[in-house]
């Protein structure tokens, strides 16, 4: 089912776009498809050279769209004591997790 509207959507329109691009391109002759190509892709690399150098330029006039992150220091946490080192809460964690996992419990 998936593949059927993907086809309806997506293949059977790029196969007919495709097929009607091919004849007009086949009808026009190669010298003149070879100077459209030609054209055409010095037209992107000149876009793209100036969205590149506008991109240099505002990075060194400090314009660039990047906001500053202030740092703060990570503060200690404060654990509950016990006599033994570990909390009663602790046990219990310890506990559940094992039965969880489907591992043998330490105390058995």
């Amino acid at each position: 089912m998936r593949s059927t509207i993907y086809n309806k959507v997506w293949g059977k329109p790029k196969s007919i776009a495709g097929a009607f691009l091919r004849r007009k391109c086949d009808s026009i002759p190669e010298n003149r498809r070879l100077m459209v190509v030609t054209i055409l892709l010095s037209l992107f690399i000149l876009t793209a050279f100036f969205v590149f150098g506008n991109a240099c330029y505002r990075i060194g006039r400090g314009q660039a769209a990047v906001e500053r992150i202030e740092t703060g220091h990570i503060e200690g946490l404060t654990l509950p004591d016990d006599d033994n080192g570990e909390s009663p809460d602790m046990e219990q964690l310890k506990k559940s997790a094992y039965e969880l996992a489907g591992a043998e419990n330490e105390n058995q």
